[in-house]
């Protein structure tokens, strides 16, 4: 953790669900206060900004992110220009990236089942009227 203006500075990511994936949302706290969040932008880099006022003063965080690798992404995070942070941020919730997976591979197997089912009912209907 840092700090800037003798306040905390956090950086946290999450996994958020998005229709049938997952995406990351990087979010910036300056002291318990969420002064910048991603959203879960469907990007593999780049780059999001804010303003937020502190001290009767408008200021900009602006956070650059890389490429996701071992459910960390590495960071930087500025705030008025000035580089505050330069780092890696680990995802909280790295379970979360296998529940589209699981959706996927269960509507699959459902629609193999019912596959199966319709051709054992077919060959029943042709031994049953023959």
């Amino acid at each position: 953790m840092t700090s800037w203006q003798g306040k905390a500075v956090l950086v946290r990511a999450h996994y958020v669900p998005r229709f049938v994936w997952t995406t990351a949302s990087i979010d910036v706290y300056l002291d318990d206060r969420c002064v910048l969040r991603t959203g879960g932008q469907f990007k593999l880099t780049g780059s999001h900004s804010a303003t937020f006022t502190e001290g009767g003063r408008e200021h900009r965080v602006e956070l650059t992110w890389g490429g996701s690798g071992g459910f960390r992404f590495p960071y930087q995070l500025r705030v008025d220009g000035d580089l505050i942070a330069d780092g890696q941020v680990a995802v909280e919730n790295w379970g979360m990236i296998f529940i589209p997976a699981f959706l996927i591979v269960f509507l699959l197997l459902s629609c193999l089942a019912a596959l199966v089912l319709l051709g054992l009912l077919g060959l029943w209907r042709m031994n049953a009227g023959g």
